[in-house]
């Protein structure tokens, strides 16, 4: 997150009364301004939050020149009278400053809007608990504002996921009215949101069109379903789309409505969007997402057989030869999971499964069966611990915590201070009970080991992650970071050591690292296929890349069994696939029988 210029407790506001106003909580900096949550005091005494965007700008007649064009909006604004368009007042103040002193510096343009307890679109679709179901939901009330404002002959202009808000309950605002403009006036200023503007480009002069904003809606529709997703290239819209709805296995019928907005013509996007966002819903409310694409992990057993674990919106999926003597939990366990973690625990190596479903309720799986253990986490990771316990470790409360379980001992949870967290991406034991743990607080990258007086390292510049993994080297531990945009970076054992990124440029959508044989070896998932970096051998320095399939592949996982022997699975095309390295470390594929949903 950008730092601020200004702290909480400052104080600003109009001239006659600079103190009108209380800097609360930094939330953003976008473009021309800073955004803070504030609370406003009446001269009756009643206090009120809003929002403040404070301009950056501190040449006088800039800052003029904006408030005009503010002023113009909320009056606007105001007389269009569109329900959920979230209109802003605005004024013109000295700096914040502390309470009680002289205000110093020029004059600056504040906008001001009613606080809303929402979150932008992009965020709540991460969390989001209620399912594709929800999603649909929150495109048609995005749909119904973004319509009525057309058909009042108006177009928002700059329609991005940070200026849709969405509330707990899924109601949804639209907010930053900056360049709100009539269809019928010529456009003094040209805007261009990086990933969600058409390929038709606006210009000065010329006059708005309402195509812009269906465009944008469309990838708000994008960033709804697959939020994980990195920035959309505007000049391939439709093609990369649907590829990517189709490789996390949408089917064809819902990847061509998704792309309808996206329409390199801008009269072939559906005008108005409400039929549009009602086919949608049907089709979202219909859609099963495949089971298999929401996470994986394989274990190899003691005889070297590997098994597959996958999780998804059917519930947990088991399949490979490692099925053979390990029945999976009997019963009735998680139907949509996000998350997991398996492994062989106890003397006699028995199954057990840790897995995260979609509304953050932890689950445990073992010869017994299936049962809740807690709710309310994010993200979860872990592995058998040098006792034979399969420990795992997951945020709740921003708070970091552990639970651990093996056959005969009843499962036990602790929570830890000394590392904020608001997911837990990969965990790896160092050594007998020392861990060493990859989070995510607040879209930064943090590397922490459990229990020490040393604090979290960041990894990185801050910016949401999609994924993460640790893996032994001869060097120290590897950290591999799969960000949003595809890009997958390394990082060595020293914080202030320079990330390398690999990959070649290829976005991915799954990685996965293992400790093995000279040096990580990692694996990647994207629209190319899967692809292995093997570490370099004999004199050359360079890693090699194998790539086992070029079929569209989503979730990819690596492990090592007690023979050394690696084994690679993925999510291809919606399917799962199994590699494995023979006695003469040769890739093989593995027939897969016996795949069932538990």
């Amino acid at each position: 997150m950008s730092e601020s210029r200004w702290v909480p407790g400052l104080r600003f506001g109009p001239e006659f009364d600079p103190e009108q106003y209380e800097l609360l909580e930094f939330h953003h900096r976008g473009g021309e301004a800073e955004v803070w949550r504030a609370v406003r005091t009446g001269h009756s005494g009643l206090k009120e939050l809003v929002a403040a965007k404070i301009m950056l700008e501190r040449d006088p007649s800039e800052v003029r020149r904006w408030l005009g064009r503010w002023d113009d909006v909320s009056h606007n604004a105001h007389r269009l009278g569109v329900n959920d368009l979230v209109v802003p007042s605005f004024l013109l103040g000295p700096s914040p400053h502390r309470p009680g002193t002289r205000p110093g510096g020029g004059l600056l343009g504040y906008q001001i809007s009613p606080w809303v307890e929402g979150v932008p679109l992009h965020t709540w679709a991460r969390s989001n608990r209620g399912g594709l179901p929800a999603a649909a939901e929150v495109l048609a009330r995005l749909c119904r504002i973004v319509d009525e404002l057309h058909r009042k002959r108006w177009v928002h202009r700059d329609i991005s996921p940070a200026n849709v808000l969405v509330d707990a309950e899924g109601q949804v605002k639209l907010i930053d009215l900056t360049f709100l403009a009539p269809l019928d006036h010529a456009l003094t200023v040209a805007v261009f949101t990086p990933g969600h503007v058409p390929p038709e480009a606006e210009r000065v002069g010329g006059f708005p069109t309402t195509a812009k904003d269906l465009f944008a809606v469309g990838t708000l529709a994008r960033t709804l379903l697959l939020p994980d997703h990195g920035r959309l290239d505007h000049r391939l819209a439709v093609e990369q789309a649907r590829n990517e709805l189709l490789a996390c296995g949408f089917g064809e019928e819902l990847a061509q409505w998704a792309c309808e907005p996206l329409a390199r013509e801008p009269e072939r996007r559906p005008t108005p969007l409400g039929p549009w966002a009602a086919r949608g819903r049907e089709l979202l409310r219909a859609h099963r997402a495949m089971p298999r694409t929401a996470c994986l992990a394989v274990l190899p057993d003691a005889g070297g057989r590997p098994l597959l674990v996958a999780g998804g919106a059917d519930g947990v999926v088991f399949a490979g030869p490692g099925l053979a003597g390990h029945p999976p939990p009997p019963g009735p366990g998680p139907r949509a999971v996000r998350t997991l973690v398996c492994g062989w625990a106890g003397r006699q190596a028995e199954l057990a499964v840790f897995a995260e479903d979609q509304t953050g309720t932890l689950w445990v799986g073992n010869g017994s069966g299936w049962w809740e253990a807690a709710r309310g986490i994010g993200g979860l990771a872990g592995a058998v611990n040098s006792a034979g316990e399969l420990v795992v470790w997951t945020a709740a409360g921003g708070a970091l915590r552990s639970y651990r379980w093996a056959p005969g001992l009843t499962l036990t949870g602790q929570e830890l201070a000394g590392c904020p967290a608001d997911r837990v991406l990969a965990a790896m034991e160092e050594r007998a009970g020392a861990w060493l743990l990859l989070v995510e607080h607040r879209e930064r990258l943090l590397r922490w080991r459990v229990g020490t007086d040393t604090p979290p390292e960041p990894l990185g510049p801050p910016g949401p992650i999609r994924a993460g993994a640790l893996a032994r080297s001869s060097a120290g531990p590897q950290a591999a970071a799969l960000r949003r945009d595809g890009s997958v970076h390394l990082y060595g054992a020293e914080p202030t050591g320079a990330a390398s990124e690999i990959g070649d440029g290829e976005p991915a959508l799954g990685a996965a690292m293992a400790g093995h044989r000279g040096g990580p070896t990692v694996a990647l998932a994207g629209e190319g296929g899967v692809r292995l970096r093997l570490p370099a051998v004999g004199s050359s320095r360079r890693p090699r890349w194998w790539r086992p399939t070029l079929r569209p592949a989503t979730q990819v996982a690596l492990a090592v069994g007690d023979d050394w022997r690696l084994c690679l699975a993925a999510v291809v095309e919606g399917e799962l696939h199994c590699w494995q390295e023979d006695s003469g470390y040769r890739w093989q594929p593995v027939a897969l029988p016996g795949q069932g949903e538990d």
